[in-house]
This record gives structure tokens, sequence and C-alpha cells, in this order.
């Protein structure tokens, strides 16, 4: 078992990959993006009161925004609502390495999810994300942690499934396999003590996708 301590110091100093999928936002309303803002599915990025008087729908919240350019230019939304419990690995099968980076300081979900979702043995949690989302590493998931009071009331406003701070007992997996057993166990991620730990890949936990938008590298 680890803290969340250890991976403190690497949050504002490890560079993440970029994805061509990534959502890039082509002008600088983003400067004025702040955790806690509405993601809509048109695009947009509002507060929630904006949101609602455009008539738009929100998806997610904002919980991240890279505005000092600390990860390469990134802002990260949380979906507003868990995926149900899932196994890592497929329990019919053996137990493999399934190729992601097993790093706990990087922020590489969407990488790791990718893996997952091609990897030879089915991974159900990886399925079962939507195209636009995917699963966030150890890091990401810390960084939501870190968020974690400023956007549950959003996801509130948004009648979303609020992140559960208060139940010591709810465990999400990350993407992040474990680095000493990555054929058998990876790390899954407490949202009410901020610790990670590992866990046997056949054993179903929810998971809380999160998306990545580029901001705009122009500015």
């Amino acid at each position: 078992m680890k803290s969340y301590k250890y991976i403190l110091g690497a949050i504002c100093s490890i560079s993440m990959l970029v994805s061509c999928d990534d959502h890039i936002i082509e002008d600088a309303s983003w400067h004025s993006w702040t955790p806690g803002m509405v993601y809509s599915t048109n695009g947009d990025v509002t507060t929630f009161e904006q949101c609602i008087e455009k008539g738009n729908t929100p998806e997610a919240v904002l919980f991240y925004v890279d505005s000092s350019d600390k990860i390469n230019g990134k802002a990260y939304a949380v979906s507003l609502h868990d995926n149900h419990a899932a196994t890592f690995s497929n329990p019919d099968t053996i137990y493999v390495a399934q190729g992601t980076s097993a790093d706990i300081t990087t922020f590489d979900g969407e990488a790791n999810t990718t893996a997952l979702r091609y990897a030879d043995i089915d991974s159900p949690i990886a399925k079962i994300v939507s195209p636009r989302y995917f699963i966030p590493s150890v890091a990401e998931m810390y960084m939501l942690y870190a968020s974690r009071y400023l956007v549950n009331p959003v996801i509130e406003q948004c009648k979303g499934d609020i992140l559960p701070v208060d139940d010591e007992t709810c465990w999400y997996w990350t993407s992040t396999e474990h680095s000493v057993a990555p054929s058998d166990r990876a790390c899954r991620f407490s949202l009410y003590s901020g610790r990670f730990e590992s866990e046997d890949k056949h054993y179903p936990l929810p998971t809380r996708p999160i998306m990545v938008i580029r901001l705009n590298e122009g500015e």
C-alpha cells in the first residue's frame, strides 16, 4: 500500500502523452477556465449557470486546467457518471501483462486505456468506456482527488454521480498495472483517502472515466 504523497511531487513535472484523439481548443477562451466549469455535449466549456442559460447539455466537469503549461497544456474533465463494476482483465482467462506503463507518476491513462482496449486478453473495464473517455492513471486519479470538493457540487447540479469522498469502502480501478506484478495485479484508488494499492485483476471495481482537452498551442 502506498500513499498519494508519493506522487504529489511528480504531478507538476512529468509530461503526458499526446493523442490525435484529443479535443483541441481553437481559441483563447480556455484562459478563463477553472476546475468546476462544465464541458457540454457541443464542446462548450462554461459555468453551470451559463450552460443552462445557453440550453446546453452538461457532459463532464473540469477538474484540472494546465494554465501554466506544467503538463503540456492540457485540461481534464471527469464524466458525470461512474461506469459499473467490472474486472481489469477477463476473469475467464489466465493472468497476463496487458501493456500499460505501470508508472504511477505518469499522466498516461489515455495510452493505457488504448493498450487495454487492444490487448490480447480482454479488459472489461476498457470495453465499457466510451471512445471519448479513458480510464485515468494513478497520477490522473490523484489530480481528480485533489479537486474533489470543487467538482462535486457541480456534478450534483448536473444530476451526476458525485464522487464518493466520504465512503472509505469505495475504490476505483485505475488504468495502471502494478509494477511489481503487472501480469496479475493493477492499481486501485480511493477518492476517500487519496491512497492507491494493488488489486487482483479479476476483482470487479467501478471506474470513473475522464477526458482530456488539448489547449491552444498557438497561445
